[in-house]
């Protein structure tokens, strides 16, 4: 499928049907995940897949009650590893200078790239980590289009009490819910601005 009729057919889906879906529709939608950009080639994201009806429903309730999200025969819960830029930042940046990325001179963006990091300094990473997992949940959607699924980006939801249901350490920080299955309707395409309406300024 062309990548931008992917793009234009894309939808949120709020409606799904019971049909399961297959573990290897599931591993699709997380090699697509697995091949998304991220800065320093850091890879933050990790998914927990709920299949369980009832956790789903207790995920549901944390999320004001969101009911599509127990309907989906999957729900992931996308989460960015904090642990990553602790333990990880020095082997990424290593990978990319062996790849011919960067040369040798990198290291010096990244004073104090040895030093131990406190759960403090981690949540400097916050910001950086959800955007970098938010790459991996654009491409799990697209990818999710090709395959005849649907998904829908959820962001309204109280993450600490999620956090709490589903046992998780602190240094995983949820950024998304995203049901995924089988789409039980088809909405019309939302509205979007123009062209002319995003691009802020052109600096020749």
């Amino acid at each position: 499928m062309d990548i931008k009729i992917t793009m234009m057919e894309r939808r949120s889906i709020r409606k799904y049907k019971a049909d399961p879906v297959s573990d290897e529709m599931l591993l699709e939608l997380m090699e697509a995940a697995r091949l998304a950009p991220s800065g320093t080639n850091h890879q933050p994201w990790r998914f927990i897949v709920v299949k369980n009806q009832t956790i789903k429903e207790q995920i549901q309730a944390a999320a004001f009650n969101q009911k599509f999200l127990s309907q989906a025969p999957i729900l992931l819960v996308c989460c960015a590893d904090l642990m990553t830029y602790a333990n990880d930042t020095k082997k990424r940046l290593q990978e990319l200078i062996d790849a011919g990325v960067f040369g040798p001179e990198a290291f010096e963006s990244y004073p104090g790239i040895d030093q131990p990091k406190d759960a403090n300094a981690l949540k400097a990473f916050i910001p950086h980590a959800m955007l970098n997992v938010g790459l991996a949940m654009e491409h799990i959607a697209l990818r999710a289009v090709s395959l005849g699924l649907g998904t829908c980006f959820v962001q309204l939801m109280k993450a600490k009490q999620i956090a709490q249901i589903l046992e998780m350490p602190e240094h995983l920080v949820i950024t998304g819910l995203m049901p995924v299955g089988f789409p039980d309707q088809n909405p019309v395409q939302r509205p979007r601005v123009s062209v002319q309406d995003i691009i802020y300024k052109v600096v020749d």
